[in-house]
């Protein structure tokens, strides 16, 4: 690819940032799929063992529920953050054959 061409590419995704799309940046993509689960987890376990001494029953049983209900509740907000990002189709790919 020659210089021209990406400057041309720098100043078309420079013009186009100001479009209304929505992008998402992968770092937060990343958070979301591989952290956001493990902390909703622990919350659920955190607040079902809260929630188990008022029910009384089992302080394990419930933070296993409270575990598993957060698990569903992280996949269900992963499939909605899945949904609504969008990866640009105008970016220039990448190829290994191009390194």
């Amino acid at each position: 690819m020659k210089i021209e061409d990406q400057e041309e590419n720098i100043t078309n995704c420079k013009s186009q940032s100001g479009s209304k799309e929505k992008k998402t940046n992968m770092l937060v993509a990343a958070f979301i799929i591989f952290i956001f689960p493990i902390i909703s987890i622990l919350v659920g376990a955190f607040i079902g063992g809260y929630l188990g001494t008022f029910i009384d029953i089992s302080t394990k049983i419930s933070e296993i529920i409270g575990g598993i209900l957060g698990f569903a509740l992280s996949a269900v907000i992963i499939k909605l953050f899945d949904k609504s990002a969008k990866a640009d189709e105008k970016i220039e790919k990448i190829h290994w054959d191009d390194l």
